[in-house]
């Protein structure tokens, strides 16, 4: 094991050395190295942008057990499993029990009704992970919500113990969990190799050394892996976040929603009476851009998309919102990949917007791959 390297004024000693260089300080990234930290590696990330400058400091911060992209699929992946168990360490507050409360207003996953099955299958899955979970129909949602009116037929599965986290704070959380950890506020622009083998990242604050690297940035981790031969095929997506001030509070409790049918979302603000949603758009490869303020076309589009599961936000004044932007992998959802060429390159990229739900599982599993490429 190279020796740790230790933080200087909150930046890394340019030329400095670490048995792994993570790019990119947002939660999978952090979840990653508090996972590799704990395991006795040391560990640099490198972010321009700072710890979750980037998506994750936009993210709405949901968490569930359900994965529905796996909901009814008869032989699902070890993977589909990681929300359950991001949901478990969340709830736990991570290792130390530092990290925020989740807010356990619950979560509702919303299906069509041709969707049964699927939302069954899903609920059975959340049960035999531990948690609770239900399947109610577009009667027993608004009676349980009444803030909500689903159309009927819609169908959905009700976690209590599930809700959402402030996404900032919980990354904040966990780099202080990896207290040996350096950030290292620097562009990655190359990774370097030696005989088929990763040696590091160059970057515009110097060369890092390193057994192993990480690419956790979104599509900014394309560029990097184009450098050694890595084709990531990634894009972006539109998406933008509205708060919204009801003129009327919403009447009791308000879940966090996800709609399958429009993939939109929505939940608290905080512990107020003001409400985050989000909807995707359908507008791709947009400029990676996370900018605060949404425009009064984005801000239509996301009214009249949420205004029908929440009807309060149909007259509701916006008095804040982000646009920005997910990083879509178009084969499906993201992964963690251990690269056979160069020996010693891992990604863990295109979430499409659901990498924080997975990202205690993500970090875990990918700390595990990348201890034993360096071992």
């Amino acid at each position: 094991m190279t020796t740790p390297v230790t933080a200087t004024g909150g930046r890394a000693t340019p030329d400095a050395t670490a048995d792994v260089a993570v790019v990119g300080a947002g939660v999978i990234g952090l979840a990653t190295a508090e996972r590799l930290t704990a395991r006795g590696h040391s560990v640099i990330v490198i972010d321009d942008r700072g710890v979750a400058g980037g998506v994750t400091g936009a993210s709405g911060g949901l968490v569930r057990a359900l994965d529905p992209a796996s909901a009814g699929v008869d032989a699902p992946s070890a993977a589909s499993e990681w929300a359950a168990e991001g949901l478990g360490r969340y709830l736990r507050r991570g290792g130390h029990g530092r990290w925020p409360a989740v807010r356990e207003h619950g979560s509702l996953t919303l299906f069509a009704s041709d969707a049964a099955g699927r939302a069954a299958a899903g609920a059975e899955r959340v049960r035999a992970a531990g948690f609770p979970a239900e399947v109610l129909d577009a009667r027993e949602i608004a009676a349980a919500f009444p803030g909500l009116a689903p159309p009927e037929g819609l169908i959905g599965v009700h976690e209590p113990r599930a809700g959402w986290l402030p996404a900032r704070a919980v990354a904040e959380a966990m780099l202080r969990d990896a207290d040996t950890v350096t950030v290292l506020r620097a562009r990655a622009l190359e990774i370097t190799t030696a005989r088929a083998r990763v040696t590091g990242v160059r970057t515009t604050d110097g060369f890092v050394a390193a057994g192993a690297v990480l690419l956790a940035a979104g599509v900014g981790s394309t560029a990097l892996a184009r450098t050694v031969g890595v084709e990531l095929p990634l894009c972006t997506r539109s998406v933008s976040f509205c708060v919204f001030a009801p003129r009327v509070p919403v009447p009791g409790v308000l879940p966090a929603v996800l709609d399958t049918t429009t993939g939109g979302w929505l939940r608290r603000w905080d512990d107020g009476s003001a409400v985050l949603a989000g909807v995707p758009s359908r507008e791709c490869d947009v400029p990676p851009v996370i900018t605060q303020g949404v425009p009064d076309t984005e801000a239509k589009r996301v009214r009249e998309v949420a205004r029908y599961r929440c009807p309060a936000l149909g007259d509701a004044d916006v008095v804040g919102g982000v646009t920005a932007f997910d990083a879509l992998a178009p084969e499906g959802e993201g992964a963690v990949t251990v690269w056979p060429e160069p020996r010693g390159l891992v990604t863990a990229v295109g979430w499409n917007g659901g990498g924080f739900k997975k990202a205690p599982a993500a970090g875990r599993y990918a700390a595990e791959r990348i201890g034993e490429v360096i071992a």
